[in-house]
C-alpha cells in the first residue's frame, strides 16, 4: 500500500516541486492550497489553514502517514505591509495544523518548514521564530512526531520571489526587448547561502523517514555566495551584457552558514551544483516568456 503524504502550500514554488517529487517516489500525495488547483496524480484539497474545521476534516479523511508543511506567508515586504496576517498565517495556521494532526493522526510524521530568516529583524522573521518555538513546545507537550526544517535561500526552476529568479527575469526582459538599462542591486558584496529546491525536498523526505522528533534541522549548501558571483554565473548563460547598479553604500552583515551536520548524519547530501540551478532557472523563465 502506498504511503500517504499531505503537502500544504502545494501550489507554491517549493510545493509544486514537492508534489512532483513525492508522486515520482510512489507516494499517494494529497496537496492542500487555499485556491482550487489541479496537479497530475495529486489529490487536490482546497483549504485555508486558518479554518480549523476544514483542515481537521481533510486529515481525518485521508489519515496520512506523513505531512510536509510549506504553507504560509513567505515575504518580508508583505510582512511590513500586513504584519498581523503574516503572524496569523505562519503561527496560527501551523497551530491549527498541529492540532488537527494531534486529534486525527497523532502518529503522522511531520516536517514543519520555517526559515533561515527567523529572528527579530522584520515581522516575517518574528513570525517564523514564533512558529518554530510553537512547534517545539507543542511537540514536547503532546508527544507528536514533528520536526522543524530550517532551509537557506532555495533556488531552481519555477516561479519564486528570490534574487536568482529576479535576475533571471531581468535577463529575459533584456533578451526580449534589448533594454540595456542598469539592474539595481542592493550591494554586490552581499552574501547569501543558496540551495536547489530539489535538494531541500530530498532533505525533507530524509527527515520524514529518519528524523528525530522535536529537533530542528538546518539545511544548506555549506557555502556563502556573493550577489556578484551569482551575476557572473548568469553572465555565462546569456549574450546580454549585464550592467549592475548598487543601491547601498556598503554590504549587509553576512549571515551564518547553515549547519547541516544533523541532517548529514542521516546520510543526506546535496546533488545540484549552483551553476546548474541557475542555468535551469534561466531556462525555465525562457520557456514561459
Amino acid at each position: 500500500m502506498k504511503k500517504k503524504i499531505v503537502i500544504t502550500g502545494a501550489t507554491g514554488f517549493t510545493g509544486l516541486h514537492a508534489c512532483q517529487y513525492f508522486v515520482d517516489k510512489g507516494y499517494e500525495v494529497i496537496g492542500i492550497s487555499r485556491s482550487s488547483f489541479s496537479i497530475s496524480k495529486v489529490h487536490a484539497e482546497t483549504c485555508d489553514l486558518l479554518n480549523k474545521a476544514s483542515i481537521s476534516e481533510i486529515l481525518n479523511k485521508h489519515k496520512p502517514n506523513f505531512c510536509l508543511h510549506l504553507a504560509g506567508v513567505n515575504s518580508v515586504p508583505h510582512s511590513w505591509e500586513d504584519p498581523i496576517s503574516t503572524i496569523e498565517a505562519n503561527v496560527l495556521g501551523t497551530l491549527y495544523l498541529l492540532e488537527a494532526i494531534r486529534s486525527s493522526v497523532p502518529s503522522c510524521r511531520t516536517v514543519i518548514v520555517t526559515s533561515a530568516l527567523s529572528g527579530k529583524d522584520h515581522p516575517y522573521g518574528v513570525s517564523k521564530q514564533l512558529q518554530q518555538n510553537l512547534v517545539m513546545d507543542w511537540t514536547h507537550l503532546f508527544d507528536l512526531q514533528v520536526m522543524v526544517a530550517k532551509p537557506c535561500n532555495l533556488i531552481g526552476p519555477g516561479t519564486s520571489p528570490g534574487f536568482v529568479s529576479f535576475l533571471a527575469k531581468r535577463i529575459i526582459h533584456r533578451e526580449n526587448t534589448g533594454d540595456v538599462s542598469a539592474i539595481n542591486i542592493s550591494h554586490l558584496g552581499n552574501k547569501r547561502e543558496f540551495l536547489d529546491v530539489r535538494d531541500a525536498i530530498s532533505a525533507y523526505e530524509v527527515l520524514l523517514k529518519k528524523g528525530h522528533h522535536n529537533k530542528t534541522y538546518e539545511i544548506g549548501s555549506g557555502k556563502m555566495t556573493t550577489l556578484l558571483e551569482i551575476a557572473d554565473i548568469f553572465q555565462t548563460f546569456t549574450k546580454e551584457k549585464l550592467t549592475l547598479l548598487e543601491t547601498a553604500a556598503s554590504p549587509e552583515k553576512s549571515p551564518n552558514v547553515m549547519d547541516s551536520k544533523l541532517l548529514q548524519e542521516l546520510h543526506w547530501q546535496k546533488k545540484y551544483p549552483l551553476e546548474i540551478s541557475i542555468q535551469q532557472t534561466l531556462t525555465f523563465y525562457r520557456s514561459i516568456r
